[in-house]
Formats: structure tokens, C-alpha cells, sequence
């Protein structure tokens, strides 16, 4: 096998690992009050505003009944209502209540002093360095520039 060959199988099983790894390390910080699906629709409601079952679903890439069993487990936590559209009457929008956007606040908080704290015996060269190449692997910015 070519050197290429063999750098490239290890940069794959490698971001596998680092990636499972941040994954848990993660969920750890979120601990068991919180599933990383319902931190991530209500990240998009408290910075999105209003949003209609369908967005979400596509957002989070999961099937919409998922949405709707999220959501019903966070309007019984008192985190979100349903509300009726504005625009049209028809359509019904899940809405961030109050404490709904205080538990995302504290454990974006929480999430982010995690990464801090991973991140602290990288030097500021070797996090330009890690940004630069996830820049180049991201095809999602690749897609806006063009």
C-alpha cells in the first residue's frame, strides 16, 4: 500500500475515535437531564425563533414523529409550547418558553467550558491549524461560498 493509502485509513479510524469521543464527553456534560436531540431543538428555537415541526425535523435530520416525541417530552418539562402561526392559522409552530431557554443557556454554558477545558494545552497555532483543516473538510461552507 502507498503512504497516501495508509494516512488517509488513519486519519479515518482516528476522527471515528475523536469523534465518539467528543460525542460522549459530551453527552456527559448534558448528563441525563437533557438528550442531545432536545439541546439541539432548542438551540435552534431560542436562536431561530418559532419553528414549525417539518424545519426542525430536516434540521436535526431525524423523521418528524421524532420531532413530535421530543417535543412532548419538552412541553412536559415546561421547556416549549405549541402555537399557532401568525402568518396562517393552519399551521402550528413549536415556541421556546422562558425556562425552556434557560436550561439551553446553562448547558451551552456548561458545553462550552467542557471545550475550554479540551482544548486548553492546544496553543493558538495548533487550534488554526485544526480549523483550517475542518474548513477545508466541511463541504456545508464549500457550498455557501459558491
Amino acid at each position: 500500500m502507498s503512504k497516501r493509502h495508509d494516512l488517509i485509513v488513519d486519519v479515518e479510524r482516528l476522527l471515528r475515535i475523536v469523534f465518539r469521543q467528543l460525542r460522549q464527553e459530551v453527552n456527559g456534560v448534558l448528563e441525563s437531564e437533557l438528550s442531545v436531540n432536545e439541546f439541539m431543538t432548542l438551540r435552534m428555537l431560542v436562536e431561530g425563533g418559532p419553528q414549525k415541526v417539518t424545519d426542525v425535523s430536516k434540521y436535526l435530520k431525524v423523521a418528524p414523529s421524532h420531532v413530535t416525541a421530543i417535543t412532548e417530552l419538552m412541553l412536559s418539562k415546561g421547556w416549549v409550547e405549541r402555537q399557532r402561526s401568525d402568518t396562517d392559522r393552519r399551521i402550528v409552530e413549536i415556541v421556546v418558553l422562558p425556562e425552556g431557554e434557560g436550561v439551553f443557556r446553562d448547558f451551552e454554558e456548561r458545553k462550552r467550558a467542557y471545550f475550554f477545558e479540551r482544548f486548553q494545552d492546544f496553543t493558538n497555532e495548533e487550534l488554526t491549524i485544526i480549523l483550517t483543516l475542518f474548513r477545508k473538510l466541511d463541504r456545508t461552507t464549500i457550498s455557501q461560498e459558491e
